[in-house]
Formats: structure tokens, C-alpha cells, sequence
């Protein structure tokens, strides 16, 4: 492992100050008022909901789609697919016409049968590692392991246990995907991470807090309530992808990765190099990985949008 952390953090600080710079020009906010919800021609709409997340000590939104079959077969119980989106985004993004109107494209796939109906659920994360704070404060890990599922799963009609939940997620939201499924293999059946954001080698904090770049500094604003000031190591290797590929018992997780080969972070940060050396560890430990490269394609929901199809037959496997 310290050979990885020598040859790639060098360069993860770059990518890091990249990210930091996109994201002040990309800066959002979750909506001012609750959208009305989406309905959609063949007959699957999108309710935007909240509630109350003991874990985080707060209200928190997401999103959710209902196929088509939820309304006309009331009796009908159905899986679910959790994702998790990334830096600058909420749970409202994925639904915007720029990315080519994702739910419309997941409802074809259910009106021409390529799938089983399921529904699918939006998070929203102030903090897209999804992951727990050091200090106890944002139990971000525990709001989507345990407090979201508890949510839908009392309010809607799904069938419980793991064949029948799957996680997916973009960008930092595909690390955290990929990070909950490893830890809690027992509740989910397969994972799909769409340009997922891997930070390798066992102390990434070393020259993203030294570093005088002020990108550098505004993105460790969000690294550091996760991992602490001064940096928790353990806390890191708990949490790292990397870690858990190489030794969490992952049971008969399905592991699905993505990776466009116009990702604009490519320039600054080896993320194919990454991920490739995930889905390698995965490999060798004879666990079920994929590995996915698409020409031309770019990072975050341009990506999901244009895998769509692939990754949901691979998500869909168990259902």
C-alpha cells in the first residue's frame, strides 16, 4: 500500500484543487420550496419527500421513483435502488432535462420490459462522502444504512432483504456507494459506481492539508469534518475503498465500475488508473467485478445517463 500512496498522491492534490475550483463555480443548494412532483407519460412519476433521520439529528429530503405498475397493481410489492449523487449536487438534480431526462429513460427500460419494475430513491448529502464524522457530529454512513431504509421501507411497498436492495452512486457518491455496500454486504446484493472518486494509499490528508493552494484548502473543508483536524487514520482505513476491497469480507457482492474516457478530471487525477486498480484487488480476490470504460463519455450524471441501461440490468441481477 505505501508504494500506491507515494506514486498517486502527488497528483491526487491536483486533482483535489480541481475539484475545489469546479465546485465554487458549481456551488448549489437544496431547493427553496419542495418541487411538485414529476409524472410521467408512462404512468411512473417522481414524489419528493423528507424526514426525520435520527442519525443526522435533522430533516432531510430525497427523491423517489414510482414505476408504473406501483399504481395499477396496489398489491404488488417491488425492490429498490438507493443512489447517491456527488459534489454540488442534491437530490433533485438527476431529474433535470440537461442530463436528458433521466427518470424517463429508466421508465422506457420498465414499458419495454429490459427490466424488472423497481423503485428508485435520491438522497440528498450536505456532505456527498456519506460517511460518518470523525467527531460523531453527521452520522452521514448511518442516515443511508439504516435510517433511509427504515424510511422506505415503512412507507412504501418493497420487498425486504438484500436480493432485493441495491446501491449505486456518481462521483464522491460512487466512492460512498461503494464504501456502504463493502462494510454492509448483508443488506445490499450489488453495487454500481459511475466515475467513482478513489482515494488510494493509507493517508490522503498528508499534502491536501499542507498544501498552500487555496482550492486545496476549500475542498479539505469537506474532507476534513469527515476524517478529522488532525487527520484519524483509523477512521480513514475504516472508510477507505481501497481497505475494504482488500480485506472486508464482501460476501457475494456484485461490483459494477464506470469510467468515461473525457472525465475532466483525467487531466489532474489518474482516475481511470484508480479504478482500475480497484476493480484489479476486487478481481483477485475472486470477488464479482466489472469494469466498464466508455469512450468519449465524461464524469458525473452525463456518464450515469449514457450507462444507464448496462448498469441497471447489472443492479437488477438479483431482482
Amino acid at each position: 500500500m505505501a508504494k500506491t500512496k507515494f506514486v498517486l498522491l502527488p497528483i491526487l492534490v491536483l486533482s483535489l484543487a480541481s475539484l475545489a475550483t469546479w465546485g465554487q463555480r458549481q456551488r448549489s443548494t437544496l431547493p427553496a420550496e419542495t418541487p411538485q412532483t414529476i409524472q410521467l407519460e408512462g404512468g411512473s412519476r417522481v414524489e419528493f419527500r423528507d424526514f426525520a433521520s435520527s442519525a443526522l439529528g435533522e430533516q432531510t429530503p430525497y427523491s423517489i421513483l414510482l414505476p408504473p405498475a406501483y399504481d395499477l397493481e396496489p398489491d404488488r410489492t417491488f425492490p429498490v435502488i438507493y443512489f447517491l449523487h456527488g459534489m454540488n449536487n442534491n437530490q433533485t438534480r438527476w431529474t433535470q432535462q440537461r442530463y436528458d431526462n433521466i427518470p424517463l429513460a429508466i421508465e422506457s427500460l420498465f414499458l419495454n420490459d429490459n427490466v424488472p419494475q423497481f423503485l428508485m430513491v435520491h438522497p440528498y448529502g450536505k456532505n456527498p462522502f456519506f460517511t460518518d464524522y470523525e467527531d460523531g457530529s453527521w452520522n452521514g454512513e448511518e442516515y443511508i444504512y439504516k435510517d433511509l431504509i427504515q424510511e422506505i421501507e415503512k412507507n412504501f411497498r418493497v420487498k425486504a432483504g438484500r436480493a432485493n436492495r441495491v446501491i449505486a452512486g456518481t462521483s464522491l457518491g460512487g466512492f460512498a456507494a461503494l464504501k456502504i455496500a463493502m462494510k454492509y454486504p448483508d443488506l445490499y446484493s450489488s453495487v454500481a459506481a459511475g466515475s467513482p472518486i478513489i482515494l488510494l494509499g493509507d493517508d490522503p490528508s498528508e499534502l491536501l492539508n499542507t498544501s498552500s493552494g487555496g482550492a486545496v484548502r476549500r475542498f479539505a473543508s469537506l474532507f476534513n469534518p469527515v476524517f478529522g483536524t488532525p487527520f484519524n487514520q483509523d477512521h480513514w482505513l475504516e472508510n477507505s475503498v481501497e481497505v475494504l476491497a482488500r480485506t472486508a469480507d464482501l460476501k457475494d457482492l456484485k461490483v459494477y465500475l464506470s469510467y468515461g474516457t473525457a472525465d475532466r478530471y483525467e487531466a489532474f487525477f489518474p482516475m481511470r488508473q484508480a479504478i482500475q486498480i480497484l476493480h484489479q484487488i476486487l478481481t483477485d480476490r475472486g470477488a464479482s467485478s466489472v469494469f466498464q470504460v466508455l469512450e468519449g463519455e465524461p464524469h458525473g450524471w452525463a456518464l450515469i445517463r449514457a450507462d444507464l441501461e448496462g448498469s441497471i440490468k447489472f443492479l437488477t441481477q438479483t431482482f
